[in-house]
């Protein structure tokens, strides 16, 4: 007789949500996935309090190995981290209202409320906890992200962490409960699911204001945000409006991505009567998962954005659905301005595509030796991405969806950025990346295919976005030789750093990525 599963106590959603009480849980299947200092040696629940050590490390081990699960589940295969096999997690990592990844580890801070004069610690949220290691988990799947200066792709980060809190949430049934319980089904409406990080936002509002958080979470995923260039928005803005600032602008996809799920589950009770709230609840959950890391595996390589991600959602759908939900993601991200109709149209069922526009050459008789062996693409996609002279070419095969294998090339140019309005970022280089995702069937053919080529808007956005970090002094001036230790950073609230290649030549590099802005 196998003995009963191991149990730890954890927050399965935010501390701050109201009722929300430690419960018992078992880990994922990959906790070996994380380096968790202090876990009981025991499963006894009552040795384990919210602000212990062992609470602490107990409640990461469920979350972190249920985030994990899941998109090892959706991707359809384990995953390695920037580290490693196995991440470090950092509970106290020290004192502040934030939490972070920087590619070595996830690190987790703490603070006095000044509300209630308690201690807030950001290693107990299970929002924050599973929106922290989203950004790991795509930093695994997209490493080409991390190097990117465009302001989408950061947003992007943000949106697939919040979009990793969800999903991860909605993995428990008592979370699931509560939830059908306080909306009456109605998943449009703002809830204790959608309304993220509760207790960490309402200490921020109270701290610094309606500019960085909410007065009731963190952010909403119900939210009526449309597209805009950033370059259009302000750094900055009260949290009823979009801003170009990451976080902000993250909640125009983590919205859309809701609303689909949301989208989904009303289609299956429809068509399904017997079916039950929490099992079409669970489906559109499996489904919206499946679908984004799909259409991850089918994105071009480079920078995130949002057309470019919302146009391999509809790639994702056509290969896993064959067009069900086609009229969902159209009418939702048309609504939300991330592409225009007639492009959504590009994907009805039965229509053939290949990338945002359709390639003059016949990718469709590319042989697979061309895919893997060499190190440049063959001569006839070189023409069909014009390539320029000076673009790096970068190729790695991403794995396989299903029997198809899945090949990325990756254009990479370098862009300067010469003004006093960039501050210490004036003279550096930043990178405009762009390229080539192929999904090549057994038999050499091309199933699916994403193209994109980084254009004019894209060098705008890219130098407004370090124009505004220059003007709010998110950039730190290393000299040549500073090696601009990544905690001396968080401390100054400077994500970005002037480092130096080998060549001399001055770059600006990303240090980490935050939970919330500050």
């Amino acid at each position: 007789m196998m003995p009963p599963p191991r149990l730890f106590s954890a927050f399965l959603n935010d501390p701050g949500g109201k009722g929300d009480v430690p419960e018992a849980a078992s880990p994922g299947c990959c906790p070996d996935k994380f380096a968790i200092p202090g876990l009981p040696v025991d499963g006894n629940l009552d040795a384990a309090k919210p602000g212990s050590v062992e609470f602490q490390a107990s409640h990461l081990m469920v979350i972190l190995s249920h985030a994990y699960d899941i998109w090892q589940n959706y991707f359809g295969a384990p995953f390695d981290w920037q580290t490693g096999t196995v991440l470090p997690v950092q509970p106290r990592a020290g004192r502040d209202l934030n939490a972070y990844y920087d590619r070595t580890a996830l690190k987790f801070f703490y603070t006095t409320d000044t509300l209630s004069n308690r201690t807030i610690y950001t290693c107990e949220s299970s929002d924050v906890v599973a929106h922290e290691c989203g950004h790991a988990i795509l930093d695994a799947h997209h490493p080409d992200y991390w190097s990117s200066l465009h302001p989408e792709t950061g947003a992007f980060h943000e949106a697939f962490g919040d979009i990793t809190a969800l999903l991860t949430t909605l993995q428990f049934p008592t979370v699931r409960e509560r939830l059908l319980r306080e909306t009456g089904g109605n998943l449009r409406a703002s809830s204790n699911v959608t309304r993220l990080a509760e207790q960490l936002g309402k200490a921020l509002y109270a701290a610094f204001g309606k500019d960085v958080a909410g007065a009731t979470s963190l952010r909403d995923l119900v939210n009526t945000f449309r597209y805009r260039e950033t370059w259009m928005l302000p750094a900055t803005a009260p949290t009823t409006r979009l801003a170009s600032e990451s976080h902000s602008f993250s909640r125009v996809l983590s919205g859309a991505v809701y609303q689909i799920l949301v989208g989904i589950y009303e289609w299956k009770r429809k068509q399904d009567a017997k079916l039950s709230a929490d099992e079409a609840l669970c489906q559109a959950r499996d489904d919206v998962g499946k679908m984004m890391a799909t259409a991850l595996m089918l994105a071009p390589p480079g920078d995130a954005v949002f057309r470019v991600i919302a146009t391999s959602m509809f790639k994702a759908e056509q290969q896993l659905f064959q067009g069900t939900y086609f009229e969902i993601l159209k009418r939702i991200f048309s609504n939300r301005r991330i592409l225009q109709v007639k492009d959504a149209n590009l994907f009805k069922p039965h229509t053939k595509t290949i990338g945002l526009k359709t390639s003059p050459v016949n990718l469709g008789l590319l042989s697979m030796a061309g895919t893997t062996a060499e190190p440049m693409p063959p001569q006839e996609l070189q023409n069909a991405l014009r390539l320029r002279g000076e673009e790096l070419i970068f190729a790695r095969e991403l794995g396989h969806i299903q029997d198809d294998k899945v090949v990325q090339y990756r254009a990479q140019r370098m862009i300067p950025l010469k003004g006093k309005q960039y501050g210490p970022a004036n003279g550096a280089m930043v990178p405009l990346q762009g390229g080539l995702t192929l999904n090549v069937n057994p038999g050499g053919m091309v199933a699916f295919s994403g193209y994109y080529r980084a254009g004019v808007d894209d060098v705008r956005a890219i130098r407004d976005h370090v124009e505004k970090l220059a003007e709010h002094k998110r950039i730190y001036d290393a000299c040549p030789g500073d090696e601009a230790e990544i905690a001396h950073l968080i401390t100054r609230q400077q994500p970005y750093y002037i480092a130096y290649d080998a060549q001399g030549n001055k770059i600006l590099r990303r240090a980490f990525i935050a939970c919330a802005h500050s």
